[in-house]
């Protein structure tokens, strides 16, 4: 029988082989049993099994040994079981691995362990894996691990658990890792934790994450912790929360922000709270917000503060708002600054309120303006006053205007002056009138022109006199008129004297109208010419009375022209005296006579 050829000993039929005696079967070489077909194979007898050498057991292919039945199978004894080679083990059906036993499964090698399939893995029994030791358990692939079904891998042993390779964790299904009991999850290892992916950790139960030690929680990588469910991330105790690594904590998200609990929160330290993502802070409950200590408000990055959703800056308190610093301040947007509780405003050092880009101060609401302080008002600085509107202006209260710098003043925007109310533009000092640019001036609303005391009047200069427009000149009051000197006469701008009212001509004293310059005059019309009087017109100089328009001359009465001096009437034109009309002339004629 040994030295029949392959092909020879592959002629037997299965029936004539199963006739073989086991000295014969015993007798088969290595090359002849791996020519073995798989019917011959399967007719093996088991008194002829019983004399197969671990030699010949070893030739068996994979198609071969998957030929046995499972009867042969389980009566492979230890010996053989482990003498099959692991190219060949591979050939081992599922109902094959279903019959082998607690001891075949012990029998087995390592490296025959680590060629075994998922479906090999998952055929067989727990009491089956539960034979197999550590260091076998560890062997098994990574693909085949996965074979196991989520009721076998609850038995599995500590010991077995523990053994698991960071390559073999990886690879477990969120299956398995939900079936982890609190004995085995109390084995992992921190390096089995820092194989575990965001998807597996996301699939543990949360009686399981709340079990884990701080060392284990703090062991998973953080690219994985953003799995944490919100119920995960809600069972987690202050300890393990404390015990996050900056790693972790810049990697949780908005959702998982929302989900930590306000005891949790207050745990964080420092320095974890200034690595959470600005868009996951954006996730904390406003509540949540309120509860921040000091010194986590204090960690607060600037571009986290600049994340901070409207209603979370709504809701900081006082006590948090004092140790914002002007840092922090320097991020506020528009929306944010606008978002402030009034209290919050009002609490402001002059310090941090001087911090805010007068950009985003222009968010400022009316309501605010009025509760800030004069001390605020006063600290304000000259581009945060340049970036409000008339609307805000017309928010401050007197007090507040009052405290204004004479800088700040001149800070205000042509657009936003006019927003300052009649009535507190009435309280701003000289020094603040006499502050205003021509520019400021000219931008002053009728109202507000109106509203000014004697003494504001008194201090305008010459350049924002000059700046007055004819109708801010007609809103004067005939009082303020008649208070101006003759050098604030003289040098409001000709447009501006072609507004001046009846009523307000007819206050001026003497002295006023002999101020005017001919340009002045010039711009007058007849109305305004009729408004003066007899002795304000002889103080009228010769190039005065030649300055009157063609239009305006016929608003001299005739005694006018009757009291006008000999050098007044030879001013005269002829063009003015053409213009007149006929009493007027006659008027002329006459007094030419007198003279």
């Amino acid at each position: 029988v040994a030295v029949l050829s392959t092909k020879a000993i592959a002629g037997l039929s299965t029936a004539n082989f199963a006739t073989l005696t086991t000295d014969q079967v015993a007798a088969l070489t290595s090359t002849q049993v791996g020519a073995l077909t798989t019917g011959q194979v399967s007719s093996l007898t088991t008194a002829q099994l019983a004399v197969v050498t671990t030699t010949q057991i070893h030739a068996l292919t994979s198609t071969q040994l998957g030929a046995m039945s499972t009867t042969d199978v389980a009566a492979l004894s230890t010996d053989q079981l482990a003498a099959i080679s692991t190219t060949a083990i591979a050939g081992l059906t599922s109902a094959q691995v279903g019959v082998l036993t607690t001891d075949q499964v012990a029998a087995l090698s390592t490296v025959a362990v680590g060629a075994l399939s998922s479906a090999q893995i998952g055929a067989m029994s727990s009491a089956d894996l539960a034979a197999m030791s550590a260091g076998d358990f560890a062997a098994i692939s990574t693909k085949a691990i996965s074979g196991i079904s989520t009721t076998n891998f609850a038995t599995l042993s500590t010991d077995q658990i523990a053994a698991l390779t960071s390559m073999q964790v990886a690879a477990l299904t969120t299956g398995q890792v939900s079936s982890l009991t609190t004995a085995q999850l109390a084995v992992v290892t921190t390096t089995q934790m820092a194989a575990l992916s965001s998807t597996q950790l996301g699939a543990m139960n949360t009686t399981d994450v709340a079990a884990l030690t701080t060392t284990q929680l703090a062991a998973v990588k953080s690219t994985a912790i953003a799995g944490l469910t919100s119920s995960q991330v809600g069972a987690l105790t202050t300890d393990q929360v404390a015990a996050l690594t900056t790693g972790q904590a810049s990697a949780l998200t908005s959702t998982q922000m929302a989900a930590i609990s306000a005891a949790n929160l207050a745990v964080l330290s420092a320095g974890n709270v200034a690595v959470i993502n600005p868009k996951s802070l954006a996730g904390l409950s406003t509540a949540n917000v309120a509860a921040l200590s000091t010194d986590q408000v204090a960690a607060l990055t600037s571009t986290q503060v600049a994340g901070l959703t409207s209603s979370q800056v709504h809701a900081l308190t006082t006590a948090q708002i004092a140790v914002v610093s002007t840092t922090q301040l320097a991020a506020f947007t528009t929306t944010q600054v606008a978002a402030l509780s009034t209290d919050n405003v009002a609490a402001l050092s002059t310090t941090q309120l001087g911090a805010i880009k007068p950009a985003s101060l222009a968010g400022i609401t009316s309501t605010q303006i009025g509760a800030l302080t004069t001390d605020q008002v006063a600290a304000l600085s000259t581009s945060q006053v340049a970036a409000l509107n008339s609307t805000q202006l017309g928010a401050f209260v007197t007090a507040d205007l009052a405290a204004m710098t004479t800088t700040e003043v001149a800070a205000i925007s042509t657009k936003a002056i006019a927003g300052i109310t009649t009535a507190g533009f009435a309280t701003l000092s000289t020094d603040q009138i006499a502050a205003l640019s021509t520019a400021q001036v000219g931008a002053l609303t009728s109202g507000q022109i109106a509203a000014l005391t004697t003494a504001q009047l008194g201090v305008l200069s010459a350049s924002q006199l000059g700046a007055l427009t004819s109708t801010q000149v007609g809103a004067m009051t005939t009082t303020d008129v008649a208070a101006l000197t003759t050098t604030q006469i003289a040098a409001l701008s000709t447009a501006g004297v072609a507004g001046l009212t009846s009523s307000q001509i007819t206050a001026m004293s003497t002295d006023q109208a002999e101020a005017l310059t001919s340009a002045q005059v010039a711009a007058l019309r007849s109305t305004q010419i009729a408004a003066f009087s007899t002795a304000d017109i002889a103080t009228f100089a010769t190039d005065d009375i030649a300055a009157i328009s063609t239009t305006a001359i016929t608003g001299l009465s005739t005694t006018d022209i009757a009291n006008l001096s000999s050098t007044q009437l030879q001013a005269l034109k002829t063009s003015q005296i053409q213009a007149m009309l006929d009493d007027q002339v006659s008027a002329v004629v006459t007094a030419y006579q007198a003279i």
